[in-house]
Parts: structure tokens; C-alpha cells; sequence
């Protein structure tokens, strides 16, 4: 069963393990393969500022995935997911749409019917994955 844990500063190895599984993903979004402690205890001092929910995805006992989102942003008082990462491991096996679907509900739930998020342009495997989501490009 999949479900949602609270990313913590505490946790940060566990993240490192998980975007360090995703080199590309990480040359894209922070210029290099590889990120460590101080990185991920930057995402968190930037989280707190911006009122970031930053969660770990699960599958049973297994972190596969990170989420980070802002249910309401400033600029536009829409949810924006601005972290969506699945462990290298675990890609392909359709758990991502599973995730997704799941955290969907979380927000209607909370009363929201707007999720927006941004995907940096080269990255076609995440450009595939949202639009076959249903999410479209504006």
C-alpha cells in the first residue's frame, strides 16, 4: 500500500539516496550529477520560507519517491507540486501514476481543483509522464 510520510531534516540521507538514484534529473535541475547534505538542507531552509509540504512516498516500508508541494502558492493561490521524484529502482513499474493519483485526492479533499507544476524543458521523461496525466502545457 502506498502511502505518505513527512520529509524531515532528520531523513535527509534517505533523500540524498533518492535523487542521487536520478543523476539526470539532478544535472537538469541543479547543474550536477550528484547532490548532498548541504543541498537538501538548503530544499528545507528554501520549504520553510515558501511553505513547503515536503513528503516521502512509500510503498509498505519502502521509500520510493519524494513530493514537495505548496497547497496554496502566494502568487496565484493554486497547489503547485514543485518536487516529484521517484527512486530509480521503482521507475517504469507504474507506481508514479499510483502516487499521483492518490496525492490528487489529498487535494480535492483540501478543497482545491487546480495542481500546477513545472517541468524543466529536456526533461522528456517527466514532460511524458505529467502529460499522460493530463496535465497540459500552458
Amino acid at each position: 500500500m502506498i502511502h505518505f510520510e513527512l520529509n524531515t531534516i532528520d531523513k535527509k540521507h534517505i533523500e540524498i539516496d533518492m535523487m542521487n538514484s536520478n543523476p539526470t534529473y539532478n544535472l537538469i535541475a541543479k547543474g550536477k550529477e550528484a547532490i548532498d547534505e548541504q543541498d537538501v538542507e538548503e530544499e528545507f531552509r528554501e520549504s520553510v520560507d515558501l511553505e513547503v509540504v515536503r513528503l516521502f512516498m512509500k510503498n509498505k516500508d519502502d521509500y520510493i519517491g519524494i513530493i514537495d508541494y505548496c497547497l496554496s502558492n502566494p502568487s496565484d493561490g493554486k497547489t503547485w507540486i514543485s518536487l516529484f521524484v521517484i527512486h530509480k529502482k521503482y521507475q517504469g513499474s507504474g507506481l508514479a501514476e499510483k502516487i499521483y493519483s492518490q496525492f490528487e485526492t489529498r487535494i480535492l479533499e483540501k478543497g482545491k481543483k487546480i495542481i500546477s507544476l513545472a517541468v524543466h524543458e529536456i526533461n522528456v521523461q517527466g514532460i511524458q509522464l505529467w502529460s499522460s496525466l493530463g496535465f497540459r502545457k500552458i
